[in-house]
């Protein structure tokens, strides 16, 4: 994965401001120095446990007085606030450091093809705050919202560093917009995320392309043959030492939170889970 980095005082203005690279291509401009020097280290004392969340949120505040158009500020502050059960104010947070970025596109952007890579590092607060963005709406049930803003990072980000069109696949399949759902499955094939894996089986399923549904399921179970096993269990019991946010590719814990995230959306199409359970007979 390529990572960018332009000179240290390309931009010592402002931080909202969007450098053309040619080919539609573009890259945030950077802060200045001393400022994100102080952030990294406020950053740094939050990981070393040397400073509370409510001091962290206090010098937030104060460095987002002293640069407001900084989006990685919003992020973080915002992130600390969620995590406080602050999640309202967290997604206001989030809404204004995208509308930052947003800002520039209307600014700069004139047509479709634009590119705003993760490669570049000053390119990731704004993809990184707009996927949170996503997520909120996501996790309120706002699904449409949610998934106008995940097509939108990964028409920004086509290599989606992010995993974002695990997100698209799961907002399609609660939406029952199943062959938008199939067409980012088609896209990421050789994928080991489960969501397009399966997502795949599932869409061809609900569509009723029994033939390749059965040729995708075979697929599915050689790369990832424990979310198979989830799928078709009557109890879906939570994994000993499971690390929270984390799982092993091809482990117990994938599949579980892959049921815990999806289930619902196999338990709608209807004979999508016996499909499963037959085809699992039948390999023995």
């Amino acid at each position: 994965m390529k990572m960018k980095k332009s000179g240290k005082n390309a931009h010592p203005a402002a931080r909202a401001v969007l450098e053309d690279l040619g080919n539609k291509e573009w890259r945030f401009a950077e802060i200045p120095y001393e400022t994100e020097m102080k952030f990294n280290d406020l950053l740094d004392a939050r990981d070393f446990g040397s400073v509370t969340p409510a001091e962290m949120e206090r010098q937030l505040r104060e460095l987002l007085h002293e640069t407001p158009n900084f989006i990685d500020v919003y992020h973080h502050l915002a992130m600390l606030l969620d995590q406080r059960g602050k999640r309202h104010e967290a997604q206001l947070l989030w809404q204004q450091a995208v509308n930052i970025g947003m800002q520039c596109f209307i600014e700069k952007f004139s047509a479709a093809g634009n590119k705003l890579e993760w490669g570049w590092l000053e390119n990731r607060p704004f993809l990184r705050a707009y996927h949170s963005l996503g997520l909120q709406h996501m996790e309120s049930g706002n699904t449409e919202m949610a998934l106008s803003i995940f097509r939108t990072i990964m028409s920004l980000n086509s290599g989606d560093n992010q995993g974002v069109r695990a997100l698209v696949v799961d907002c399609c399949l609660k939406l029952k917009m199943y062959k938008d759902a199939l067409a980012v499955c088609e896209d990421s094939l050789g994928d080991h995320m489960a969501e397009t894996v399966y997502g795949r089986v599932l869409a061809l399923v609900a569509l009723k392309r029994m033939t390749q549904a059965e040729k995708a399921l075979r697929q599915a179970v050689t790369v990832l043959p424990l979310v198979a096993g989830e799928l078709v269990k009557t109890r879906h019991t939570r994994p000993r030492n499971m690390r929270e946010g984390h799982y092993t590719v091809g482990g117990a814990d994938q599949a579980w939170y892959y049921w815990q995230e999806a289930g619902e959306y196999w338990v709608q199409v209807l004979g999508a889970i016996e499909f499963v359970r037959e085809r699992l007979k039948g390999r023995g």
